[in-house]
């Protein structure tokens, strides 16, 4: 059976557009289970952050928040997913799966679609497009459920699958300004202080940049935003 794997951008009247359209700026991150909202927003900067919370809750009914330096965490009393005609609505009048998280970003939304057959996908894709404005980032057709390992449906951790000599090696690289641009020092210069050879440390600063870049794709991808859409 084929599935078809599509990303989609949506411009419409609902409570997480409106606040990303206020603050275009804003990273949003949103997971939901049917009854609460989970979002994770990130601002350039914490005063920003603070005006954004302020609004967040009067137009979300935020109950929780759990701060770090310019990103929170937050959690809603209620999903409001019902309470409008929403994407998520749309997408299960229509026997299509949304893969979370749905990220926002200067009043768009983004999403991750599989469908089970091209006209559930063109149906969804119509009902959507009479809310609003519908673009269509990519589009693939998967032939069976090894598709899982790509998607993120199973997300995991950061870190996982780094030895503790990968992870030693990048934590160098950036406290010594291996990563900055320019370079505060050469290659050579961290391998020297690990007592090891300038191409071992290369080799395992390469895997652990790799493997961290395989474990976040998925969320990479979907704030990824081709270069013919930036700054619509």
């Amino acid at each position: 059976m084929k599935f078809f794997d599509t990303s989609i951008k949506v411009q419409h009247p609902c409570p997480f557009c409106d606040l990303s359209a206020a603050f275009p700026e804003a990273r949003i991150a949103t997971w939901c289970n049917r009854e609460t909202e989970v979002l994770q927003i990130a601002m350039p900067d914490s005063s920003q952050l603070d005006e954004i919370l302020r609004v967040a809750k009067e137009s979300l009914g935020i109950r929780e928040v759990v701060r770090a330096g310019r990103c929170a965490l937050t959690m809603t009393r209620d999903c409001t997913c019902n309470k409008y005609r929403s994407v998520a609505s749309i997408s299960d009048e229509n026997a299509c799966w949304l893969l979370p998280p749905t990220t926002y970003y200067g009043g768009w939304e983004t999403h991750r679609v599989l469908s089970p057959g091209k006209m559930k996908l063109q149906r969804f894709i119509g009902e959507l497009k009479k809310n609003g404005r519908v673009e269509i980032i990519s589009h693939k057709t998967r032939e069976d459920l090894n598709m899982l390992f790509s998607v993120g449906a199973i997300p995991v951790h950061f870190f996982e699958g780094l030895t503790g000599k990968q992870l030693h090696a990048i934590v160098l690289a950036y406290e010594n300004g291996l990563l900055e641009i320019p370079a505060r020092v050469q290659m050579g210069r961290v391998a020297k202080i690990e007592g090891i050879s300038r191409s071992t440390y290369g080799e395992h600063l390469r895997k652990a940049m790799l493997q961290i870049i395989e474990n976040s794709y998925p969320i990479l991808k979907l704030f990824d935003t081709p270069s013919d859409q930036k700054d619509e």
